[in-house]
């Protein structure tokens, strides 16, 4: 039996064969062939009931095809288009702007080559007769091809179900993926799954009967995949009958002289469409009369509003098709508005923005110190930018000489620090001579009287040439912040760029094998080498340091809260961490493993699905009581990638002298510093801001002792004090995409973050405590668009996405009689909001047509306070009851 069927295997193999080496045309030659060609293109919002009303169009026409040229396996065929039509919503429409003129398809060995037409000035039927010709590109064997067609090079797989069935899948089209723009991190951008299925009919003969295209394109939002739209289109060539009309043929010998017989009318188009851009062009309204309409939510009192954030983004498409002389009336026109216009222009990335700002701003050594602060809002809002002009990248790499410019120190940093970041979102190649250039200017300003200003620019630069300079910096022994501000630029790299030679020098700073360093050089130390991955041994020696005679408690706390986190987020590192604990009986006990120090490490999940999916990492690192440096950021999740919203950090050094000698209630008083360098530290305070991983210039509290008891003999510190406030973009992505029958489908995300960030500090050396009050409120929102269509019929969905997470951190410290510090993190109740509206068009018609589906829903979370550990809960209780 089994023989049998191989024997009836072979034979269909054979036969098959047989039948692809001789196969006829698929259009007969000489003859004259009627088909009807259907397209119908459905577009649907995702996470919505599939019960919903589909918006769609139907296009139809009627074809003539006429094989007027054939040899062998080479064929010309000439196609009339007429009797076209559209429907929608059951409306109909005639079509009669399609001339009447045919166009030709040249096949060479039966696979369709190219298009000849009589233009290209109607793209959108150039496209069509490109789709027309697709579905006459098969193959008779099983087979994986790579093809060039209607949507770009394509893998292609071949399925011959019988001799006269045959389905083709493609996937990985060139055309499906025509980006714009796209934002670099993962969880920013946007995900795109596609397939299309193309099933033939064949007649005994090998005629074509039928070929059906079926795609489906999903677009969605990668940090909330329930949100965007999903497109189904179906292109169907259905053969009617054989033509009665007698077919002339071309009396020239070869392919090439029936092609060159047509070009005094016609030209020659490859199958692989172009992009139509009428379906992206912008409804005709400027800048300005957009603003206008949006000033209600344009005030300096809606920073950190989601409606500002959604004005805010409502205004990129414009601005970005905007001239320069557009920009600075703007500018003279609404002097009010500044603040905004400024983080709106350095939004937009074109050189007519920046030029328009600048011009206006900056007038060198008498430039105002509002126009300053303005020029380094407007740069701190272009340093997020995902695709800026290189001319803007030349132009600040420019001002660096300039003399004033190095006058103007707050200004000279914003643009040192926002040249490093735009010089890295460009994505230059190793050998760009743009470049170098900033590499050798921050790597030669390391030798200045200022060296930690070139260490943030390289932090943002993260070039792998620098690292072994930064790793130089981190080892010298010069002075500890410059450790520290190299380890933390070294943290900033992807973990994947570092080798083993470079593992081990971040272990000899961790465990101090040459020296001694700063509590914070080690701890940074220590999250580089845990980026690393561990294997087995390396993180034997990490719990084996946990019953070292190291006295720095506080570093152990640090150690084991990371090792916890990492193993609740980790599965298999939790497996390793459990299994090399167990074998360790001189670490796994409660003398070892009981928290000593007040150094905090923790994760909290702010908002889940239906709402986005992020989460807040926060480092608390203690020493002497004080929190020496802290900070809190904003993750947002997307599988398995994650994107930093917003970092604010915390630093001070010196401040224990003030609050006593450490005493903290856990016998760790008296014990000298192992970090503790020769001299005594500068009382200073201050605060690093980090925006989508861009590191602004830091902000100084004070710096000395006097400057400091200014601040709490006067309380000008007691009072709220806004120390960030921007709107700035988030998601930043514009594709298109081109579908079998050549209609054109246009994907643009934009997303803005206005943020309002404001403290307030309390210091009372008569009572010996202090309150810190830090709040931050947030405006989110997110604006997507798609359009899909061609010249006669267009489906659109727009939607929006706004949420306004918002966070507060009190910390109450009492060092009246011992050391006392209670935090609380608190995420009151917040509200996700969603609109929808699908539109259908039917254009450049007799009678336009035109219907909306409108759509919303909204999600709410709850409020809470964040538990932060046990220690924190029980200090909480004992200065609180008191």
């Amino acid at each position: 039996m089994e023989k049998k069927h191989t024997n009836w295997q072979f034979c269909l193999t054979l036969l098959l064969g047989f039948f692809a080496q001789g196969r006829t045309a698929l259009i007969s030659p000489s003859s004259q062939q009627i088909f009807k060609l259907q397209n119908k293109v459905i577009l649907a919002e995702l996470g919505r009931d599939s019960s919903a009303k589909e918006t769609s169009y139907k296009f139809e026409t009627d074809l003539k095809i006429n094989s007027v040229w054939s040899q062998d396996e080479d064929q010309l065929l000439e196609v009339f288009i007429s009797g076209s039509r559209v429907d929608a919503s059951g409306k109909a429409r005639s079509i009669t702007q399609i001339p009447d003129r045919p166009f030709y398809i040249s096949l060479v060995k039966g696979q369709p080559e190219k298009v000849i037409a009589h233009t290209s000035k109607d793209q959108s039927l150039l496209n069509l007769e490109r789709g027309i010709a697709s579905l006459l590109q098969l193959r008779l064997t099983d087979s994986q091809e790579e093809e060039l067609d209607v949507s770009g090079l394509c893998r292609v797989s071949y399925n011959v179900k019988s001799s006269t069935k045959v389905e083709k899948i493609k996937r990985d089209c060139s055309l499906w993926d025509l980006r714009v723009n796209s934002h670099p991190e993962e969880a920013l951008g946007l995900t795109h799954q596609a397939q299309e299925q193309v099933s033939y009919d064949l007649s005994s003969d090998g005629s074509l009967l039928k070929a059906e295209a079926v795609e489906n394109h999903r677009l969605s939002l990668a940090a909330k995949p329930d949100v965007g739209s999903s497109v189904k289109s179906t292109l169907t060539l259905q053969h009617i009958s054989i033509g009665s009309e007698e077919v002339k043929q071309l009396g020239v010998d070869s392919l090439e002289e029936a092609i060159q017989s047509l070009l005094e009318w016609y030209r020659v188009f490859e199958l692989e469409s172009d992009v139509d851009g009428l379906i992206s062009e912008i409804k005709e309204q400027t800048l300005e009369e957009q603003l206008k309409a949006s000033l209600n939510d344009l005030q300096s009192e809606d920073v950190g509003k989601s409606s500002l954030a959604l004005a805010y983004v409502k205004l990129i498409p414009l601005a970005r098709v905007s001239r320069q002389e557009q920009f600075e009336e703007l500018l003279k026109d609404h002097s009010k508005l500044l603040p905004l216009l400024v983080d709106l222009f350095g939004a937009v990335q074109t050189f007519e923005a920046h030029n328009a700002t600048f011009g206006f701003l900056y007038n060198q050594e008498e430039t105002t110190n509002e126009h300053l602060e303005l020029l380094e809002k407007y740069l701190q809002s272009l340093a997020v930018a995902t695709h800026p002009d290189r001319k803007i990248v030349e132009h600040l790499f420019g001002l660096l000489e300039l003399e004033s410019t190095k006058k103007q120190f707050k200004l000279r940093e914003t643009i040192i620090q926002t040249l490093a970041t735009l010089t890295r979102q460009s994505r230059f190649g190793a050998d760009d001579s743009l470049l170098k250039q900033v590499r050798t200017y921050l790597l030669q300003g390391l030798a200045s009287k200022e060296p930690t200003l070139y260490i943030r620019g390289l932090q943002n630069l993260q070039d792998p040439v620098t690292i072994e300079s930064l790793l130089e910096q981190a080892q010298s022994g010069e002075e500890p912040n410059l450790s520290v501000a190299a380890l933390q630029a070294l943290k900033a790299f992807p973990p994947g760029i570092f080798n083993s030679s470079h593992r081990q020098q971040f272990e000899s700073i961790f465990y101090q094998r040459k020296r001694r360093f700063d509590s914070s050089a080690r701890t940074l130390a220590l999250d580089i080498i845990l980026s690393l991955r561990p294997n087995q041994e390396q993180l034997g020696y990490l719990l084996d340091y946990l019953a070292s005679t190291d006295r720095q408690f506080e570093i152990k706390t640090y150690v084991l809260q990371k090792l916890r986190m990492l193993a609740e987020k980790c599965p298999r590192f939790r497996a390793l961490f459990v299994t090399e604990l167990a074998k360790r009986s001189q670490v796994n006990n409660y003398n070892v493993l009981g928290q000593k120090g007040l150094t905090t490490v923790l994760t909290r999940q702010i908002s889940l699905a239906p709402a986005f999916n992020e989460s807040l990492l926060s480092t608390q690192e203690v020493y002497q009581g004080i929190l020496k440096r802290g900070s809190v950021e904003f993750l947002l999740h997307a599988g398995r990638s994650q994107a930093s919203s917003f970092k604010l950090g915390i630093y001070t050094a010196g401040l224990g002298s003030l609050v006593g000698d450490g005493d903290s209630g856990d016998g760790n008083d008296r014990i000298p510093a192992d970090d503790q360098m020769d001299g005594e530290e500068t009382v200073t305070a201050g605060m690093e801001i980090s925006v989508q991983g861009a590191q602004l210039r830091p902000l100084i509290f004070f710096s000395g002792q006097t400057e400091l008891m200014g601040h709490v003999w006067g309380g000008s510190a007691s009072d709220s004090t806004p120390a960030y406030q921007a709107t700035t973009l988030a998601q930043d992505n514009e594709h298109y995409i081109i579908l079998a029958s050549g209609a054109t489908l246009h994907w643009q995300v934009l997303g803005a973050r206005s943020v309002d960030l404001n403290g307030k500090v309390g210091f009372s050396l008569w009572n010996r405590n202090a309150q810190t009050e830090i709040q931050q409120n947030t405006g989110s929102a997110v604006l997507g668009h798609v359009a899909v269509g061609f010249t006669y019929a267009k489906l659109v969905q727009d939607f929006s996405l706004t949420h306004e997470p918002k966070l507060s951190l009190n910390a109450d410290l009492d060092f009246y009689s011992g050391i006392k510090l209670c935090m609380q993190l608190q995420r009151p109740e917040q509200l996700l909001k969603q609109t929808n509206i699908r539109s259908v068009f039917l254009q450049s018609v007799g009678r336009p047509y035109a219907k909306h589906v409108r759509s919303s829903l909204s999600h709410k979370t709850t409020g809470c306070t964040f538990s932060l550990n046990q220690k924190n809960n029980e200090m909480c209780n004992t200065i609180f009851s008191e």
